[in-house]
C-alpha cells in the first residue's frame, strides 16, 4: 500500500529500495491513468492491469488517499483481483467508519 504520492505505507518486499521505487512507480501510473480519462471525461480507472509473459500487475486507488499494488504470477490474476477487490472494499470501509467517528465528534 501506498500514499498516492507514491509513500510507501505497508508492504511485503525483502529490499526496501525496491519497494520505495515500487510505491513511486505504482503512483505515478495510478496518477497518469486518471490523468488520461479524465482528459477524455471518463471516470477514472477501477482497476489497472499491467500484463507480461511472466507476471501481472494490478494497481487501485482506496479511499481517496492510497494507492493498492499487488505483483504476481499471471496464473493467478482472477484471484488476485479478486483479492484485492476484498482488501480495497474492507480498507473503504474502515475509512468511512473513521469519517464517521469523526463527524459524531463535532
Amino acid at each position: 500500500m501506498t500514499s498516492k504520492n507514491g509513500v510507501p505505507i505497508a508492504f511485503h518486499l525483502e529490499n526496501e529500495e525496491e519497494n520505495e521505487s515500487f510505491s513511486t512507480l505504482s503512483a505515478t501510473i495510478l496518477g497518469a491513468s486518471e490523468v488520461i480519462f479524465s482528459s477524455f471525461e471518463k471516470e477514472n480507472p477501477e482497476l489497472i492491469v499491467c500484463d507480461s509473459n511472466d507476471s501481472v500487475l494490478l494497481i487501485s486507488e482506496v479511499g481517496n488517499n492510497a494507492v493498492l499494488s499487488i505483483l504476481g504470477d499471471p496464473d493467478k490474476k482472477k484471484e488476485m483481483i479478486e483479492d484485492m477487490k476484498k482488501i480495497t472494499s474492507e480498507i473503504e470501509t474502515v475509512e468511512k467508519g473513521s469519517e464517521m467517528k469523526e463527524v459524531l465528534k463535532k
